[in-house]
């Protein structure tokens, strides 16, 4: 994987609801990893207590997204609605990210060899 200081590169495409993830393999093709799956909605009670689950919810989801990172040094975020913003926002804040460069950026549902595709051009 890591040759001569080769620095490991990896996109992250995600919604709400699940988190794609695409690093460079051996033969230096991009592929996907992993697939994380956000939680569902709660429903019933309180607005608040739906709320607190929510961000629970959203801390777990972002914890095992971090998880899959964490050796990379280079990031790609990419998605619709706000969950890269939330994602780098939560990554910032984890030292084990302090010296990695994450970049975001918007894009609407994409097939998976989309995705790929946009990994493998931001990191050319």
């Amino acid at each position: 994987m890591k040759q001569n200081n080769q620095k490991q590169v990896a996109g992250v495409w995600l919604d709400n609801n699940k988190a794609v993830i695409i690093r460079e393999n051996e033969k230096g093709e991009y592929a996907i990893q992993n697939k994380i799956k956000g939680k569902e909605s709660h429903g019933g009670g309180s607005e608040h207590s739906m709320n607190n689950a929510k961000q629970s919810d959203n801390l777990k989801y972002f914890k095992s997204i971090s998880n899959q990172l964490s050796e990379f040094d280079e990031i790609l975020i990419f998605g619709p609605g706000k969950s890269q913003e939330q994602l780098q926002n939560h990554l910032q804040t984890d030292m084990q990210f302090k010296n990695k460069k994450i970049t975001i950026d918007t894009s609407d549902q994409l097939s998976d060899p989309q995705m790929v595709a946009k990994v493998r051009d931001f990191f050319k």
